[in-house]
């Protein structure tokens, strides 16, 4: 067992703590530093100062005495160092002959500690023994040691967390933390509101966001401050103010939260899940790969687990919450397409595939989608139910959106309209310009009086069961078998709540009313 504390794993883990010495050690490393550090640099420097330490001590320790070893002859009154005891120092009081059958003659040694009774130990003994230093060793270790860069490898990241955590603990802290980056309080430049105004109008004139190095340019900054301390102090105050948003993918770019899009800022009302337990367990393995393919983003269990390649392009049929809300979702699928920063909104260009036009999109990881597809939509009149193509391109900030295009013609489709404070449903034509899912395409006779039954609906909070035991029935009643597709009571229930296939699947199969007919579809159960 080594007595080096660095090579217990717990050391590094479950029992890690900054202790004084590490505080000092990191305000010294950035106080050499003329910009802020990665977290990872804080890591590095804890870890390397402490195996350094680490040596001091040994050495230190090492020098009091001679290294004990069992093969090695000691004198009355010679100062014996003990590793494997914690490097406790002791006295030789006393030797006698020892003899075991099975290691021969020995010495036995009688060592007097500082404290506590004196304790015997083998000396001259000729067989091999765990405490014996390879020739030439200095006792710095007793075995090979896992060194600072294995031990980064392997705890890194933990350790970053763990060193975040307590840095942001520390009271009266002379720490400043932003993003990844850190720095002290002592080193930053001063920004001052009329700073931020400047700043706040560059951005306005431009209507366009702006990086760091462009708002610093115009601020006027003392120029004897190093250019990454001043970035850094920059960032870190338009940051504390409400009407900046950082928006860049790879590096900082700051935008005005007044010129962002309501649905940039805040998840819309009619995307906004409303989780419900059920029993998982019901589904079959047809509605589990329904489930998968139908990429809800809030869908659970292995249908959103599931690693995708990294698709070129992918293509969905559009739910009613996204086309009201002119957003399409972030899912398994669609995820690599755009950049996301956990957190933070960025800002992209959408590419027309029709006609090439270029328009703005908002990335909004929190609430899984991205908006500013409203007028698109509208446009192109794509439907409920209607496939939307994403297309890769080789720039990760922009993204082609398109259709699948068909003759504009009407046809058959389900109806929703509000009757006594309930949706109903009926077949009636409607024209339609793209191809469509025909088990997903829903239209609505007026939109404000869905948002006004949902909202309704919302301070009812009738359950998922409830909702597929209403429209489930009537859904059938547009077919002539009686029948119904589970994909199509999921996009009927999510006009009236945001609700994943898993609750609505589960709701389908475990309602005695209905029975499930083959092939994910449904009808009434026969008494």
């Amino acid at each position: 067992m080594s007595y080096r504390p660095s090579q217990n794993p717990s050391y590094w883990t479950t029992e890690f703590q900054l202790g004084q010495d590490d505080i000092e050690q990191l305000q010294e490393f950035l106080q050499s530093r003329e910009r802020p550090a990665l977290e990872g640099d804080l890591v590095q420097t804890v870890v390397e100062t402490r195996f350094r330490r680490e040596d001091q001590r040994i050495r230190r320790e090492l020098a009091r005495g001679a290294i004990y070893q069992p093969k090695d002859t000691y004198q009355v009154g010679q100062t014996i160092v003990f590793p494997n005891l914690d490097f406790a120092v002791g006295a030789v009081r006393a030797i006698r002959p020892g003899i075991n059958p099975e290691h021969g003659a020995f010495d036995v040694i009688t060592v007097q500690f500082d404290q506590g009774k004196p304790r015997t130990f083998a000396a001259n003994l000729k067989s091999a023994h765990k405490l014996n230093l390879a020739a030439n060793a200095d006792g710095m270790a007793q075995e090979e040691i896992i060194g600072a860069d294995q031990i980064l490898e392997r705890y890194g990241r933990e350790l970053r967390l763990r060193v975040r955590e307590q840095l942001l603990a520390l009271q009266d802290s002379p720490f400043i933390n932003l993003g990844r980056y850190w720095s002290l309080d002592g080193l930053l430049v001063e920004v001052h509101v009329g700073h931020l105004n400047i700043a706040e109008a560059a951005i306005d004139v431009r209507g366009a966001p702006l990086a760091t190095g462009d708002i610093l340019a115009d601020l006027g900054l003392p120029r004897e401050a190093p250019p990454a301390l001043a970035a850094f102090s920059v960032d870190l105050a338009l940051s504390q103010d409400e009407r900046f948003v950082d928006i860049g993918h790879e590096s900082r770019e700051w935008y005005l939260e007044r010129l962002m899009p309501e649905e940039a800022i805040a998840i819309p009302r009619r995307l906004q899940h409303q989780s419900e337990a059920y029993d998982r367990s019901v589904l079959n393995v047809p509605l589990l790969q329904l489930e998968w393919e139908l990429d809800d983003e809030w869908s659970e269990g292995d249908a959103t687990s599931m690693s995708t390649a990294k698709l070129t392009r992918v293509e969905m049929a559009l739910t009613y919450p996204h086309r009201r809300s002119g957003t399409v979702p972030l899912t398994q699928h669609t995820l690599s397409f755009f950049p996301v920063r956990e957190g933070k909104r960025s800002m992209i260009t959408f590419i027309d595939g029709r006609w090439g036009k270029r328009f703005t999109g908002w990335v909004a990881p929190d609430g899984r989608y991205v908006c500013g597809l409203s007028a698109w939509y509208e446009e192109h009149a794509i439907p409920v139910g209607g496939y939307v193509v994403l297309e890769r391109t080789d720039n990760p900030a922009e993204v082609i959106i398109d259709l699948k295009p068909h003759r504009s013609k009407r046809e058959w489709v389900r109806m929703a309209r509000v009757e006594n404070n309930q949706l109903k449903f009926q077949l009636q034509k409607h024209m339609v310009a793209c191809d469509y899912d025909e088990a997903m395409i829903v239209a609505e006779t007026d939109t404000a009086s869905t948002d006004d039954l949902r909202r309704r609906l919302y301070r009812l909070a009738p359950t998922v069961f409830q909702l597929v035991d209403d429209l489930a029935p009537q859904l059938m009643g547009l077919s002539t078998q009686g029948a119904v597709h589970a994909k199509t009571v999921y996009s009927a229930v999510n006009l009236l709540r945001r609700t994943p296939p898993g609750p609505i699947f589960a709701a389908l199969l475990s309602n005695p009313r209905f029975q499930a007919s083959g092939s994910a579809e449904f009808s009434m159960a026969r008494r």
